[in-house]
């Protein structure tokens, strides 16, 4: 059993490692707003991905394997993942993180890295073959209580993940030169703003095809 719980959890964490659009956000918010903005876009993309995968559960894949579904999904995350990349290159950097206290700053953090998970078609097609590999075998249990338990085990080790990518964030800054920090964070911007180019001519080449 205890080496079923270590693998679920192992599970989350290398489902969350993987350098994307939410390590990219957790780390430039972190930088910006610091640790609990940072931590609340992590929590955000989890929730999205909770909600993605009892909507597997029922029965989107097919949807969402639709050509004009996955145009509209590439145009969103586009939109949002460019305006995110465009606001780091743009903010200035600060260790001072008393802006971490403004309620409102907290939930855009959570607000966008829910979208940037929820909007993200290949973050969608990355839990079709997830959940078709593991987690559906899970699901399948006769125990639902003993499925329900081994699903939540990886979204703990998804949550370890961020965990450490905002702590990581958090002290590491304190160490380093403001011209370091603002390095580090254009640079994020940039990747941010490199995939939301590649997901719209994603979605350009989709319409095109389709189209025809």
């Amino acid at each position: 059993m205890l080496e079923t719980v270590v693998g679920h959890i192992i599970l989350g964490l290398s489902i969350a490692a993987p350098i994307g659009p939410i390590n990219i956000e957790i780390m430039k918010q972190g930088i910006h707003k610091g640790f609990w903005s940072s931590l609340l876009v992590g929590g955000g993309g989890m929730s999205a991905d909770l909600i993605l995968m009892c909507l597997m559960y029922f029965g989107i894949a097919a949807f969402v394997k639709i050509s004009y579904v996955q145009i509209a999904l590439l145009v969103l995350g586009c939109v949002i993942l460019t305006l995110s990349g465009l606001q780091g290159c743009l903010s200035s950097v600060s260790i001072d993180e008393a802006r971490d206290k403004d309620k409102s700053g907290l939930f855009n953090s959570y607000a966008t890295g829910f979208m940037i998970a929820a909007f993200n078609p290949m973050n969608l097609l990355f839990w079709l073959g997830i959940y078709g590999s593991v987690l559906s075998q899970s699901l399948q249990r006769p125990d639902k209580w003993e499925a329900f338990f081994l699903s939540t085990l990886v979204f703990v080790g998804i949550g370890l993940w961020n965990l450490n990518m905002s702590l990581t964030v958090h002290f590491g800054k304190t160490l380093m030169k403001p011209a370091t920090l603002r390095g580090i964070s254009v640079v994020a911007s940039l990747v941010l703003l490199f995939f939301g180019l590649r997901f719209g001519y994603l979605a350009a080449e989709m319409l095109f095809v389709a189209s025809k």
